[in-house]
């Protein structure tokens, strides 16, 4: 980075009934030892009094702007903070969650002309006192640029785990409006489809050794807490997405046996939530689940992308989606082979299900 260039961080907070948390939140904003920022705070539709802190808070500091809509979901309003957004990068913060006092520094430090995105570690934090708890998936090495020109964040993704959530990250402006990158309105799980469009698409991808946000996992308001059949629908949209949109007519050869290892992906955590949640869904859910997963089967190729556990276990859950669901959580498994009953079930998909 050319440090005397100090870009604007536009920071996007989507609000909705936070009142709880959001003054802790925006005083980490306030709190921040880079100073070049602007916040877009969006009232969706709040019933409480979270307008009421986000107007106390704008009043008394010109960088915080306040825009209000009627509830239309998180997808819209973040949309509408993308739409209004000034800055350079563009930062998604969550109301109920907050910043290290030089997360923004830690993150500007990085910006080059060449980085679409860039990332810290997120930490997830329980409690008034905001205890330490784990850290969501971060690239093992800490430090490391993608140059992605072979899709290697999707590919170490799908080998070791990414966290695919949208905030965390700041997103070069340019690259968002380049391919038009907007979230899906009206989805759950919205980060999945965000993650996969963006990593696919950006060209350069930095992740930082440092902690740069705090994620909370106490708040039982939060729509992670509240699992029903609408998730599992959105888990489905999104296969269905990835299927139709960059798997199916795809002429690049490299690139479609990517995706057709990514909808693998995608299939072992929505089979995973679905054995997990199975008390929260319908017959009907679990029919729709079955016809979904038969329609995007795919056909194996013969790269090696992965690991070769890894690609032996995708392709064995390639053939185990074709069943009905009770056969398919008889045999599922959700990580490559660790251990002997492992091996057997894969061999038990790969030589015995007929």
């Amino acid at each position: 980075m050319n440090h005397s260039k100090k870009p604007l961080i536009s920071i996007i907070i989507p609000c909705y009934n936070s009142e709880k948390y959001l003054s802790v939140c925006l005083k980490s904003v306030i709190n921040q030892t880079y100073e070049n920022w602007e916040c877009l705070l969006i009232n969706d539709g709040s019933k409480d009094n979270t307008l009421a802190v986000l107007e106390e808070f704008s009043s008394s500091n010109k960088k915080f702007k306040v825009f209000s809509q009627q509830n239309k979901g998180l997808s819209a309003t973040r949309n509408l903070g993308i739409e209004n957004a000034t800055g350079d990068y563009l930062f998604f913060l969550d109301s109920d969650d907050l910043l290290i006092e030089n997360s923004l520094q830690k993150l500007a430090n990085e910006v080059d002309d060449e980085n679409d995105i860039i990332t810290g570690i997120t930490v997830t934090v329980n409690g008034e006192n905001l205890e330490k708890i784990s850290q969501l998936k971060h690239p093992k090495e800490g430090l490391v640029r993608f140059n992605n020109d072979k899709q290697e964040v999707l590919i170490t993704t799908m080998e070791y785990g990414l966290s695919p959530v949208a905030q965390n990250r700041l997103y070069k402006r340019q690259f968002l409006e380049k391919y038009n990158l907007r979230f899906r309105n009206g989805l759950l799980h919205e980060d999945e489809l965000w993650f996969f469009e963006t990593m696919f698409l950006a060209k350069k991808v930095m992740f930082i050794n440092d902690e740069t946000y705090l994620y909370r996992t106490d708040n039982s308001e939060s729509i992670t807490k509240n699992i029903g059949e609408k998730n599992l629908n959105s888990y489905l949209e999104i296969l269905e997405t990835v299927y139709l949109n960059y798997y199916i007519n795809n002429q690049d050869f490299y690139k479609r046996a990517v995706f057709e290892r990514y909808l693998q992906y995608l299939k072992k955590l929505i089979i995973d939530f679905s054995i997990r949640e199975k008390a929260k869904l319908t017959d009907e859910s679990f029919l729709k689940l079955e016809e979904m997963l038969k329609k995007v089967h795919t056909n194996s190729d013969q790269l090696t992308l992965l690991s070769r556990k890894n690609e032996d276990y995708y392709k064995a859950l390639n053939k185990l989606s074709l069943f009905d669901f009770k056969t398919i959580e008889k045999y599922f498994f959700k990580n490559p082979m660790n251990s002997i009953r492992k091996q057997y079930k894969l061999l038990q998909i790969k030589y015995l299900l007929k």
